[in-house]
């Protein structure tokens, strides 16, 4: 949805993304932005991952640019492109919100994990002192686990395809809190599909969770195939999966089981609020990026 009547006077905020044409941010954002009576709109950009920083750069001279949104994925690349950042980027390496500085430098900041944390306590998802599984190390992955972790969570296990990023994200956490109790694993084991002796070597980190997030893009598609075996889940265990675009095969399948399920629109919905704050640049605390 795009504001009634856009003009020279409306400020912009667009989404980066690649691919872009999964992006239904703007039937959630330009509502809130109308509903706090800004006169903002969020417009989707399809942005290979090597044209980031020239178009950041292009973004930076447009006169009426209110933010940027980074999406998938763009979030650790962004980041690096900052002058300054937030606490939470600090933490975590990614970032989703931009805005400028008046010398022209960007400023970074990430609400994933709040919004994140806020809706699965929301909706009774988030288990205290408990254990979560996150399936995707990526920037939204990442958000996620340093906000499950500074929620109280004991326990978290990182699955990814790429099993580095799931280790190395786990060397970050244990950093910053030493007493969690942090696994990895592959994410091609998990898969109902997939040989018994890949699935055999990897520890019952998603019969075990309370809580099991799907944050990979496994499910933007019809078609997609699912990012985990809902077969496995235990029968209490909640199950998060972050796709805002469309209610996906997975949430179907674990609602199917009886499991509670929600998807990625109360993530948003929880952190527009927050991120329509950073825009108009309310205080933050800031460090120059290392």
């Amino acid at each position: 949805m795009q504001p009634p009547s856009m003009t020279g006077l409306t400020r912009l905020v667009p989404i980066l993304a690649h691919p872009v044409d999964h992006v239904q941010a703007p039937r959630f954002y330009n509502p809130a932005f109308a509903a706090a009576g800004l006169d903002w709109c969020l417009v989707p950009m399809g942005v290979q991952p090597s044209d980031l920083a020239a178009t950041l750069a292009q973004l930076a001279r447009v006169g009426n640019l209110q933010g940027v949104n980074l999406t998938i994925p763009h979030k650790a690349a962004g980041h690096a492109l900052c002058r300054w950042l937030g606490p939470e980027a600090r933490r975590t390496g990614v970032v989703n919100s931009l805005r400028l500085t008046p010398e022209g430098h960007w400023v970074g900041e990430s609400f994933d994990g709040q919004g994140f944390v806020d809706a699965a306590r929301f909706h009774g998802l988030l288990p205290p002192a408990g254990r979560a599984c996150i399936v995707g190390a990526g920037g939204a992955g990442t958000a996620i686990a340093f906000a499950l972790a500074a929620a109280g969570v004991t326990s978290i296990h990182l699955i990814d395809t790429d099993r580095a990023r799931a280790d190395s994200l786990a060397g970050r956490l244990r950093e910053a809190w030493p007493a969690l109790e942090i696994g990895t694993g592959d994410g091609r084991a998990i898969a109902g599909a997939m040989a018994d002796a890949m699935a055999d070597s990897l520890p019952d980190a998603l019969a075990d969770a309370q809580l099991v997030v799907n944050a990979t893009p496994l499910g933007l598609h019809a078609g997609d195939p699912l990012p985990l075996d809902p077969a496995r889940l235990r029968a209490d265990a909640g199950v998060f999966d972050i796709i805002a675009a469309r209610d996906t095969e997975l949430m179907a399948a674990c609602q199917a089981r009886g499991l509670r399920v929600i998807g990625g629109r109360p993530m948003i919905d929880h952190q527009i609020a927050a991120q329509i704050g950073f825009w108009r640049g309310e205080p933050l605390d800031l460090e120059p990026a290392a």
